[in-house]
């Protein structure tokens, strides 16, 4: 089992997931064109680490949530406050699209919130370092990933690549 803990895959995936979790609760203040730049730059690296990992071997346990719903809304509406009307996106690829014959709205904040709650949560718990706990937490969020915010964090990097690139919008960009 540790071997598995320290390897270079659970290293680099640790390491990116920290850097995300700091851009998050760093980010009041800074322009819609930087933070979408860092987040379309970040997000597909947490995609490929989670990806992977491959298979997390189950252990069992359990490990306290660290995200509090004031960090989780803390992170949301400092996403929502930098995205602004730029926040919202149509999408088709979530779970209450099969019962409605429109796209959901869906937005980047809660969609990133939703992902820094799950790495934060792993982040913290590394932090900790007692190995069992860490192999839970790996195995959770390996497993949330593959369940919901892998879904999550596409949907929501498609969302900031149109807002990046798209020409009808007036940035930095064009």
């Amino acid at each position: 089992m540790s071997e598995n803990l320290y390897s270079q895959k659970v290293i680099d995936l640790i390491t990116i997931s920290t850097e995300y979790c700091r851009c998050l609760e760093q980010s009041q203040g800074i322009s819609r064109d930087e933070f979408v730049d860092v987040m379309c730059n970040i997000l597909p690296m947490i995609y490929l680490k989670m990806s992977m990992l491959g298979d997390v071997p189950e252990e069992e346990g359990y490990n306290d949530p660290k995200v509090t719903e004031e960090d989780y809304n803390f992170v949301r509406n400092n996403v929502a406050a930098i995205m602004q009307e730029m926040d919202d996106f149509l999408e088709v690829h979530v779970a209450d699209f099969k019962f409605s014959e429109q796209p959901i709205l869906c937005t980047v904040s809660e969609n990133l919130a939703d992902i820094y709650q799950s790495l934060r949560d792993l982040v913290e718990i590394f932090r900790e370092g007692y190995d069992e706990a860490m192999q839970v937490a790996l195995h959770e969020a390996s497993t949330e990933f593959r369940l919901t915010w892998g879904q999550a964090l596409l949907n929501a990097l498609r969302a900031l690549h149109d807002v990046r690139y798209n020409v009808g919008q007036s940035n930095d960009y064009l």
